[in-house]
């Protein structure tokens, strides 16, 4: 089974971690991204597979939006610097 990577991302833009699982095939891969949504303080979560071809260039899969449509954070808090500082 291929590996696939998930980025939950939260409002600001930022991928804190990830979490590298298995799924058959990208319909299956985008079911986990949607459990993971679900357990992350996060608004969606990307799915990546890595590269197993020899130009090396990972494949993107998609995006799912977390089904509760909010984080489970303060938005109002400060969490840092924007990637853009």
């Amino acid at each position: 089974m291929p590996a696939y990577l998930f980025y939950p991302r939260r409002a600001n833009g930022v991928s804190l971690t990830f979490v590298a699982e298995t799924a058959r095939n990208d319909v299956e891969a985008l079911e986990l991204a949607a459990e993971i949504a679900a357990d992350h303080d996060c608004v969606s979560v990307f799915v990546w597979e890595p590269a197993s071809t020899p130009d090396g260039r990972d494949r993107f899969v998609g995006e799912i939006g977390n089904p509760s449509g909010e984080t489970r954070s303060d938005p109002s808090a400060d969490h840092g610097a924007s990637a853009s500082a």
